[in-house]
């Protein structure tokens, strides 16, 4: 799906995380990322204590409500495709392209090129709620996909 030569591919793993916890972990969201990073990377038995850690941080969503809603936000936009549960970009000069991947625990988004396709993915989930963080374990890099310091501040208004 993604056709751009022999680019890498950029990918991310997306995860609702518990409002709680998320503001527990401001500022050390690297602890996360290495949760995730260890949960990702585990095999038994290892994987099943990390899997209850994680299970613990994550809120849950209604994956078959957040993909309906996602047709709906993008349907008619020019570079849009959609098979149940993966949603495609590809700009108009196809130098960027992005997949994101619907899935009951998390989101994948698989994009190459400019970061255009991927972007409005991301600000589009931010819409749908605030406290998603997003992890690439390839380049270990991590970060809300809203920044929780300007939730803060309204918070405290």
């Amino acid at each position: 799906m993604l056709k751009l030569g022999g680019e890498p591919v950029r990918t991310y793993e997306i995860y609702l995380i518990n409002e709680e916890v998320a503001f527990i972990y401001y500022g050390f969201e690297g602890k996360l990322f290495h949760l995730f990073k260890e949960h990702h990377e585990a095999v038994t038995p290892l994987k099943d204590i990390t899997k209850r850690q994680v299970s613990y941080i994550q809120k849950s969503y209604d994956y078959l409500e957040l993909n309906a809603w996602l047709i709906r936000r993008f349907n008619n936009q020019k570079g849009y495709k959609n098979e149940r549960w993966v949603h495609t970009f590809i700009s108009d000069n196809e130098e960027s392209q992005a997949v994101l991947t619907v899935q009951k625990e998390k989101l994948t988004i698989k994009s190459r090129g400019t970061f255009e396709a991927e972007t409005r993915f991301f600000d589009t989930l931010k819409e749908f709620d605030d406290f998603f963080l997003a992890v690439d374990y390839d380049r270990e890099k991590y970060g809300w996909l809203r920044p929780l310091k300007s939730l803060r501040i309204v918070e405290q208004g």
